[in-house]
């Protein structure tokens, strides 16, 4: 038997309370429903994620984190399919009353165990973790939000479980490599960033804004988030394509060590090299594909490889890139790049064919040694 105050609200029929749990506590009582492939009606959840239990354990051991948002439990009753039993599971003394609001003593019985997680199984699993490292006996009284449910069937926790995950959406790609880059400005952040390999993320919005906003091939034509193509037809590219497409450049020893500054001025030298080859092809961009997905993400996985030959000539400037790339030209003039050339470029619709592009221009690029 365990007992807390608690806040106890009624939504039609069904009784909740929000309590207050020291995270010990929490772990103790609950466990997850998890789906058994060889009994597949037996839970409706997959197993924990190990790395994400261990991303949130980390954070918890940092000496400022909080977690002050909880998830959903259940006091399950023993019908897996009918409900209407509510309030019959755990037991509540109030204390003061509001309408279907009230404050009061919650006793959580040991035959009420175990709490079923219907939300919050991967933040539990992530304190469970965190307590069990050197230093981490300190979280086992760390209190944690979460809501209880007093009864309801297990049909009834799949449809939360249901509701919670598929109309839950999801931060944008594009948003949340932006909160990266705002968490980069942080010393602390940056480094957590770093050690996780995501700082290409955090620096590739940043980039874009610059190339989107400076003299060159890329001036105005990032669509940037929360922007419709509809509103700024100049758009070519959306954020999100062209920074994912910025990842072989930016992982880069050279480009780990530029600052954005640097790092979109060499960009866009680049790509001015790549005019120069292309010419055609930048004046009406919406009708060719070079600065679409087909060619963004093409010509940014083979830039390594121009920027490494570049430096063994000299200094990153337009004019010798120009003589590393302009031998590109001879797979074909910009009618290659044409969106309605199903044999040229605009053939290659997807990440595996962006692979097979690099691969069919690399064939053109100057030989070493």
């Amino acid at each position: 038997m365990y007992q807390t105050k608690a806040i106890q609200f009624i939504q039609n029929r069904h009784i909740f309370y929000s309590v207050v749990l020291p995270a010990s506590k929490i772990i103790d009582m609950s466990r997850v429903d998890a789906w058994d492939p060889d009994n597949p009606m037996s839970g409706y959840q997959r197993v924990p994620s190990s790395s994400r239990k261990r991303e949130i354990g980390l954070y918890a051991l940092k000496p400022d984190s909080i977690m002050p948002v909880g998830g959903l439990l259940n006091a399950r009753d023993a019908d897996e399919n009918d409900g209407g039993k509510y309030g019959s599971k755990l037991k509540f003394e109030p204390e003061t009353k509001m309408g279907n609001i009230s404050f009061g003593l919650l006793t959580i019985p040991d035959e009420a165990l175990p709490l079923y997680i219907v939300d919050m199984q991967h933040r539990i699993g992530g304190y469970e973790w965190a307590i069990q490292q050197d230093g981490g006996e300190r979280l086992e009284d760390f209190p944690l939000v979460a809501t209880i449910a007093d009864g309801l069937s297990k049909m009834e926790e799949v449809d939360q479980f249901d509701i919670i995950n598929t109309t839950q959406k999801k931060v944008r790609t594009d948003l949340a490599r932006r909160l990266k880059a705002i968490q980069a400005t942080d010393v602390d952040h940056m480094l957590a960033l770093d050690k996780r390999g995501k700082m290409w993320e955090a620096k590739g919005p940043v980039i874009a804004e610059k190339l989107n906003n400076s003299r060159g091939p890329w001036e105005g034509k990032i669509l940037p988030p929360n922007r419709a193509k509809e509103e700024q037809p100049s758009m070519v590219v959306r954020e999100t394509s062209f920074v994912t497409s910025l990842k072989p450049i930016l992982q880069t020893p050279y480009f780990i060590r530029q600052t954005e500054e640097v790092a979109a001025e060499l960009i866009s030298r680049y790509w001015c090299a790549i005019q120069q080859v292309w010419p055609e092809a930048f004046e009406n961009p919406n009708a060719y594909v070079i600065q679409k997905t087909p060619g963004v993400f093409s010509l940014h996985e083979l830039a390594p490889e121009v920027f490494e030959m570049v430096r063994d000539i000299g200094e990153i400037t337009v004019p010798n890139i120009y003589d590393v790339v302009k031998s590109m030209g001879n797979i074909g003039d910009s009618d290659y790049w044409d969106a309605t050339n199903a044999d040229g470029a605009a053939g290659y619709g997807n990440m595996k064919g962006f692979r097979f592009l690099a691969s069919d221009l690399r064939q053109y690029l100057p030989k070493i040694g």
